[in-house]
């Protein structure tokens, strides 16, 4: 897992031309330190004890971003979530992978309005948009050992993009109004659902 995230760390600071210096300072640290996972600034210090201590927390999570240090398991959450969008969502989604999981973030609730979720429809349009601008594959009707496996490969994970905030679009309604699909209600009547019954594989 630490490698997964190291390597989507290093890709943002590469394309997005940030210094390791300055995630490791701006961002990791000040998160790590508000999580209690490193040692807290020390109290009644100079100005240059201060920086003494900053700068080996620094060069710790330099050592760990460069592989030369294990990460410590409890920083992976908190290091992933410093990382900029898409670098994190496309991280978390490895991470879930790893697991055997698949991500579907839990419904964004509106505390403006009791029981209400954001909508979410606009992120499906956009994800559904970049199904279409990769599918290339698709546009003679067929499938096939012609096709550009890395164009296939893009248009799989651009699928599963989509399938995923489909998902999350749903538990969003249900979330809020308690509101669920035809089918599940059915589903959830049938005797092949129920113990005992049939299994059915989907």
């Amino acid at each position: 897992m630490s490698s997964v995230l190291i390597s989507a760390t290093q890709q943002m600071l590469r394309e997005t031309g940030e210094s390791c210096s300055f995630f490791a300072t701006e961002r990791l640290i000040p998160s790590l330190e508000v999580q209690g996972l490193i040692n807290t600034t020390p109290s009644h210090v100079t100005a240059g004890e201060y920086l003494r201590w900053r700068q080996r927390c620094i060069k710790r999570a330099q050592r760990v971003l460069a592989g030369d240090t294990p990460m410590p398991a409890d920083w992976v959450v908190t290091w992933l979530a410093q990382l900029s969008q898409p670098y994190r969502d496309k991280c978390a989604q490895k991470l879930a992978a790893l697991q055997g999981l698949m991500q579907m973030p839990l419904p964004q609730r509106n505390h403006a309005r009791v029981n209400a979720v954001r909508a979410e429809i606009d992120t499906i349009t956009q994800r559904f948009g970049a199904v279409l601008a990769s599918a290339a594959p698709a546009h003679d009707g067929v499938y096939d050992q012609s096709d550009c496996r890395r164009e296939l490969r893009l248009l799989q994970n651009r699928l599963l993009d989509l399938y995923q905030q489909i998902g999350c679009e749903m538990a969003n309604i249900e979330a809020a109004t308690g509101i669920i699909p035809d089918s599940i209600t059915i589903s959830s009547r049938s005797p092949l659902c129920q113990p005992g019954g049939a299994s059915v594989a989907v």
